[in-house]
């Protein structure tokens, strides 16, 4: 078994709650969705055994123990991470999963391995794709095992009837709650960032505005 890799890295963590957090990344290369707001377009990979990937990422961990399964979508390629999140968890690896939040059967089957689930939900006003209302219910069920919190991506286009429809998923979980300002429109954004994080706080204590701050850094 060999995963498609597009590139392994170490940084600071530059989206949600653990901004400037070390972390050695490990970019999974493909996601199904082609977000309108997608800022990480992979167009390469390389195949790479879970034991090399293993390596490559204790080579530059040197004072970090956080690793960041990202992508693309990690969850598509969930037989190479059922067996190589096992070898991680044995090197005494914090695992911490970025993910669309749409796949919840491919998250069941390796939340044993998963200590913090950065979750997205799609709102399709900003995405320009269909909804997954549905399948983000029950990821969330799922992904309450662990420690969790929510990231919602904020266009222009963003609709507060959709805002409304994510909030239903989310209130009384006692959750952090993420709006992220879509950078390439980042801008334009502010006055309707704050009136959608009013909107929030009426069901959910923990809501902040957090841009990418490794894009603002200019860093990876």
């Amino acid at each position: 078994m060999k995963g498609k890799i597009a590139e392994v890295f170490k940084s600071i963590q530059g989206e949600g709650i653990y901004i400037g957090v070390p972390q050695i990344f490990v970019r999974l290369y493909g996601c199904k969705l082609n977000c309108s707001f997608c800022d990480t377009p992979l167009k390469k990979y390389e195949e790479i055994s879970p034991q090399i990937l293993l390596e490559r990422t204790e080579q530059i961990s040197e004072g970090i123990d956080c690793l960041s399964i990202t992508g693309g979508e990690p969850l598509e390629q969930i037989i190479f991470l059922k067996e190589f999140l096992p070898l991680s968890k044995k090197r005494k690896f914090k695992i911490y999963l970025e993910t669309n939040g749409i796949y919840f059967r491919e998250l069941k089957d390796i939340i044993d391995y998963i200590d913090i689930i950065a979750m997205d939900i799609k709102l399709p006003s900003s995405t320009g794709k269909k909804a997954y209302w549905e399948e983000h219910r029950k990821f969330l069920e799922i992904a309450l095992r662990k420690e969790v919190f929510v990231k919602i991506v904020i266009c222009l286009s963003t609709t507060e009837k959709d805002l409304r429809r994510a909030i239903s998923i989310i209130k009384d979980k006692n959750i952090p709650l993420v709006l992220q300002p879509n950078t390439f429109e980042i801008n334009n954004l502010w006055e309707k960032m704050e009136n959608f994080q009013i909107i929030c706080k009426d069901y959910i204590k923990d809501v902040r505005i957090i841009p990418q701050v490794h894009k603002l850094l200019g860093r990876r």
